[in-house]
């Protein structure tokens, strides 16, 4: 499993980095919580770390444009992504997996990884229905998928969904032969049942960041490594991440 840290410059990406981030990812904060970065940005990035280390680009929530998104998407490529990531927000499913095969066509001749984003929480922007992205990522040919959250008002990913629905979903586009990537305002709190769920890739941003703080604090390396260090110790059975699972017969249904 890996951990992903989003970096909204080189800065925080070099701390992400030392601290043991296997891959960071390049956003804006300041459009729609979840934008996209300026190209010059994602070039610094990708120049202080070159291939193989992962640099991702979130594209953020795409507008219904087919066109204007595959192009974003081939800039991306352009710029040396090792994936990209397209996530909707007001969008229908047949709309989103147009957009995504304009994006999978826009990757031609490029070693990117097109990934399909929906939102745990789409309901609240009348957006995607988020168990429906391994369908999406399947039909439109995508490399992975990805269920992030877009609210930062102190909810988070399992607020909205479930563990069995989660878990369900990650074992679909595992067969599928899909990268996964779960992420929305993860915190330690959460490592249990996120290893037991067991996604490719964890993002997380505020857990690592200086005062917990997404927005107002910055990435900072020794939050990374506590994170790292956290999630190894579960991963590697030191911490039983089974522990606390009660029996069957007495589980709450997710």
């Amino acid at each position: 499993m890996m951990l992903m840290v989003s970096v909204q410059n080189l800065d925080e990406a070099r701390e992400a980095v030392a601290g043991g981030a296997d891959i960071v990812d390049v956003k804006n904060l300041r459009e729609m919580i979840v934008g996209s970065n300026f190209p010059p940005v994602i070039r610094e990035v990708r120049n202080a770390y070159p291939r193989p280390f992962h640099v991702s680009v979130t594209l953020g929530v795409v507008p219904n444009q087919a066109g204007t998104v595959a192009m974003a998407v081939y800039g991306a490529a352009a710029l040396g992504a090792t994936s990209v990531k397209v996530g909707f927000i007001e969008s229908d499913y047949e709309t989103a997996l147009r957009i995504l095969r304009e994006s999978r066509t826009a990757l031609e001749g490029f070693d990117t990884k097109l990934i399909a984003a929906t939102f745990a929480d789409s309901h609240l922007y009348h957006g995607i229905d988020p168990k429906l992205v391994v369908k999406l990522g399947k039909e439109s040919q995508s490399d992975g998928m990805l269920i992030d959250t877009l609210v930062k008002d102190g909810r988070n990913l399992f607020d909205f969904l479930g563990e069995r629905v989660l878990k369900d979903l990650v074992v679909e586009a595992k067969e599928a032969g899909m990268s996964t990537a779960l992420s929305g305002t993860l915190r330690v709190a959460n490592l249990h049942t996120l290893v037991r769920i067991n996604p490719d890739i964890v993002g997380v941003r505020g857990a690592v960041c200086t005062r917990g703080d997404r927005e107002k604090g910055a990435v900072d390396a020794t939050a990374v490594a506590a994170f790292r260090d956290e999630l190894r110790q579960r991963l590697s059975g030191k911490i039983d991440v089974f522990a606390e699972v009660a029996p069957p017969a007495a589980r709450i249904p997710s």
